[in-house]
């Protein structure tokens, strides 16, 4: 098995809620047109967050969605679902533009992960929470995969392992994607030589090399998360 070396770790993580008690939204702060619609009542919010480096997590988006609300019950926006609108937390500019104020306390509330959360009258509960985690490494050594339509094999130098959690406690190895030169066995890769790439999935790597099967292997479960980063 080559050897390897981390070289970086990223990790994304989406959260979805029912929310119920928030006020109906204005058209000004929908992403509709503001002139053609009803306000709308939130039903539903998708958090989405971020994680650099084994940082803690960082909320980077929040979409609130729902249904058009108009005061006319024989209106054709009656129950027809909004486009909804969006908050970037982690922007610079995100204090720049309006939002509902309950919003932007709900989105406070969000900052750090919970099955339940409370902002004012709203309050939000966690309907699926999914997790992906992706380690980089460097890999040294002349072991080499070759598959056709491949022009020569390949001998990677990177690998990025990506890891799947649906909520629970348990990671799951979901992808390992070899990256390096296509170079001849025996030969020194040139300046200039042609790269590729080339995945394995659980499923496939029956038909993997034995080194890329004993790398899954002593990959299978990734290194255990920071405190707050766990799903």
């Amino acid at each position: 098995m080559p050897e390897l070396r981390l070289t970086g770790k990223y990790a994304e993580r989406t959260v979805a809620f029912d929310v119920t008690g928030a006020p109906d939204v204005p058209p000004q702060y929908l992403c509709d047109d503001p002139t053609s619609v009803p306000p709308m009542r939130p039903a539903q919010v998708r958090a989405a967050y971020q994680s650099r480096a084994g940082a803690p997590w960082e909320l980077a988006t929040v979409h609130v969605r729902g249904r058009y609300a108009p005061g006319d019950p024989a209106s054709r926006w009656v129950d027809r679902p909004g486009g909804g609108f969006w908050l970037y937390p982690s922007s610079p500019h995100y204090t720049d533009h309006p939002k509902p104020p309950w919003a932007a306390d709900l989105a406070c509330a969000l900052a750090v992960p919970a099955l339940e959360v409370a902002a004012g009258p709203v309050r939000a509960t966690v309907t699926s929470d999914l997790a992906k985690r992706t380690r980089f490494f460097a890999l040294g050594g002349l072991d080499e995969i070759s598959h056709w339509p491949m022009p020569a094999p390949l001998r990677p130098d990177k690998v990025r392992v990506t890891y799947l959690n649906g909520g629970d406690t348990a990671w799951g190895l979901d992808e390992l994607r070899f990256e390096g030169p296509y170079v001849a066995t025996g030969k020194t890769p040139g300046p200039n030589q042609n790269r590729g790439r080339w995945s394995y999935y659980p499923a496939s790597l029956r038909d993997a090399p034995a080194w890329v099967r004993d790398l899954a292997d002593a990959h299978r479960v990734p290194a255990p998360l920071p405190a707050g980063q766990r799903p």
